[in-house]
């Protein structure tokens, strides 16, 4: 399918920040490729996009999955031709004190955090290399950076996905393709669990304003880069 429009792939699109992510692409003409485990959840998220004038598909499976992973991404190249941004943004979080976890609390983030950008970075970046064109923007978190009880786990996940970005940028910057990402500190989600808000959904981040930090980044100049975004409420009081 030839198709001028830039192409998106967001991870973790079903719900939360990767659907406002997708749902900005989409309002932003960009054709938006979608995965995540949930697929009713996805198709409510492509049926939004459907009313939009840009092509959306879906793909349900575990980003952990390399295989899952590889031939999903060369499904869409060969039927659109490229990705042009591959925004990482499936993760998970299971907040224990150490002495409370165990080892598969800690795979399991590890595996989604981690395993997953590394998937689907893997996947797109020698397409991107050859065409000297793209953005990788990762969906980190400020516990990346910042400590707390019960963030062991997270935390560890989330500074390496730091690492990994920050030694990923300076791999593909020669070839015009610019690498960052974004730090939120809370965000006004289901990720901390249960059906209902945040208890501080009045003052703290909402799914929106990470995108927007997305299309911050995208829009300037290819000859500039914002590497990374630190990314909190104004006032949380």
């Amino acid at each position: 399918m030839s198709n001028n429009k830039e192409l998106a792939i967001i991870t973790g699109a079903s719900r939360g920040i990767g659907k406002a992510i997708a749902l900005r692409f989409a309002k932003e003409n960009y054709n938006v490729m979608i995965f995540g485990r949930d697929v009713e959840a996805l198709r409510n998220v492509q049926s939004e996009i459907h009313e939009t004038s840009v092509q959306c598909e879906y793909f349900a499976g575990n980003v952990a999955d390399e295989n899952f992973v590889e031939e999903s991404v060369s499904k869409i190249i060969e039927k659109y031709g490229k990705v042009d941004h591959l925004i990482n943004n499936a993760g998970i979080g299971i907040f224990k004190k150490l002495i409370e976890s165990n080892l598969e609390d800690f795979k399991k983030q590890i595996n989604v955090n981690l395993y997953g950008i590394y998937n689907f970075t893997k996947a797109v970046a020698d397409k991107m290399i050859e065409r000297k064109s793209g953005s990788i923007i990762n969906i980190a978190s400020l516990a990346g950076k910042n400590s707390f009880v019960g963030g062991t786990m997270y935390s560890a996940s989330k500074h390496a996905v730091l690492g990994f970005t920050r030694s990923l940028m300076l791999e593909l910057r020669e070839y015009n393709i610019r690498v960052a990402a974004i730090c939120p500190g809370s965000v006004a989600t289901k990720f901390f669990g249960g059906p209902g808000r945040h208890p501080n959904a009045d003052k703290i981040l909402r799914a929106d304003d990470v995108a927007e930090a997305v299309m911050t980044i995208l829009r300037l100049p290819i000859t500039a880069l914002i590497s990374e975004i630190d990314l909190r409420p104004t006032n949380p009081k």
